[in-house]
């Protein structure tokens, strides 16, 4: 009777040691090139903080000519130092603006992005400490204000590049302040639409 309940233990153990397994390996294909990841060709890039040699790549490999920094000011950590003495050198814009995960942008928050992702030399680069919730913020953003549907937007904070918004964790704030933008962004449609009828 103890024989085939410790075959299927070692059975069920075996499968959520490959299930793990491939979770682990997938995270690492994802993030292990600095989760850079394309969002439209030769306009806009996002990853996770890059240093000095993986925005030497990005410059050379994709044309980057601005960065788009979501950590805010961090003078005195090596990656910030390495990126902006990078930016400087080559010419191109570094800006930062200091937004939380774990928070909801505020309407002056929000017009900031906006600005910035409108405003910034192309092609640009987003990033933020893993490239996940602020970055995927940012992407998506970008994707509603050029016409994408809510769904094109939300897969730019998907899982795949790292955003976790379950069992009560405060990166939720990313996707309810995208939804709060993508219903203002629709709405402003709606009533541009009827007033040119």
């Amino acid at each position: 009777m103890r024989h085939p309940f410790v075959r299927a233990f070692r059975v069920v153990g075996l499968l959520a040691i490959a299930l793990l397994l491939f979770l682990g390996g997938a995270y690492a294909y994802v993030h292990g090139g600095g989760n850079f990841h394309e969002v439209e060709k030769g306009v806009l890039y996002r990853s996770s903080w890059l240093g000095a040699e993986g925005l030497e790549r990005a410059i050379a490999r994709h044309g980057v000519k601005s960065v788009l920094n979501l950590c805010g000011e961090q003078p005195g950590d090596a990656w910030y130092d390495g990126e902006t003495q990078v930016a400087r050198r080559r010419g191109i814009m570094f800006r930062s603006l200091a937004l939380s995960a774990k928070n909801e942008l505020d309407a002056r928050q929000l017009a900031e992005l906006v600005e910035a992702l409108r405003d910034a030399p192309k092609p640009l680069l987003i990033h933020c400490r893993a490239g996940s919730d602020r970055t995927g913020l940012a992407c998506a953003i970008y994707v509603a204000s050029h016409g994408g549907s809510y769904r094109d937007a939300c897969e730019q904070l998907s899982l795949y590049y790292g955003h976790f918004p379950y069992f009560g964790s405060k990166s939720v704030a990313m996707d309810v302040t995208l939804e709060r933008f993508y219903e203002s962004v629709a709405g402003l449609r709606i009533v541009t639409q009827a007033e040119s009828r």
